[in-house]
This record gives structure tokens, C-alpha cells and sequence, in this order.
């Protein structure tokens, strides 16, 4: 029953004692920024803008390489490059506009 008692007397003394700065523990934490100072998560937006780009060359070339073979008698092959060239460039057009919207919506979310 001493321990209990004892407990319970430092739980009410450590409840009296004021903890506000006596740790220097910072209450808002920022994300570490790069030797260059820009946010990280930007960072992060932009090799992914620049990895769609490269997805986007390739489908593009892919659609195209199709309908070039398609040119030499295979009408349905370049029909369906012409059709992928479609979906390639509105995937590609679809994920960039979509960077600069998600990053408006944590601007305003966060501040």
C-alpha cells in the first residue's frame, strides 16, 4: 500500500511541476528542409512531374512506333496507336494538372 501511496504523491507533485519550456520540445515540428532550402515535399512534386514527363515520351513514341508499323498494311494497328496516343496524352495532361492541384489544396488545408 506504500508504493500506491507513494505513486500517487509524485503523480500529484509531477502535475503541480510546469512543463511548458522546461524540455525545449518544439510543439510545431517542421519538415527538414534541403542544403538548397526548398520544402521537400515540392521536391518530391517535382521528380514526380518530371517522371511523368517521361512516362509521356515514351507512351507517345510507343502510339506513334504503332502507327508507323500500321502504315506498311496494318490498318488496325495504327488505329489503335492513334487511339493510345489519345489516352497517353490525357493520362500525362490529367496527372500534371493534378500536382498543382493537390499542392493548392495542402496550401489550404495547411495554412
Amino acid at each position: 500500500m506504500d508504493v500506491l501511496n507513494a505513486t500517487n504523491d509524485l503523480v500529484a507533485h509531477m502535475a503541480a511541476v510546469p512543463m511548458d519550456g522546461a524540455f525545449g520540445w518544439d510543439t510545431n515540428p517542421d519538415l527538414p528542409a534541403f542544403e538548397d532550402g526548398h520544402d521537400p515535399i515540392q521536391q518530391v512534386f517535382s521528380w514526380g512531374q518530371g517522371i511523368i514527363v517521361v512516362i509521356g515520351i515514351i507512351g507517345i513514341l510507343f502510339a506513334a512506333g504503332k502507327m508507323a508499323i500500321g502504315k506498311f498494311g496494318r490498318s488496325d494497328l495504327a488505329a489503335d496507336g492513334v487511339g493510345g496516343l489519345v489516352w497517353t496524352v490525357m493520362g500525362i495532361s490529367l496527372m500534371l494538372v493534378a500536382i498543382p492541384v493537390i499542392l493548392a489544396v495542402a496550401d489550404v488545408a495547411g495554412g
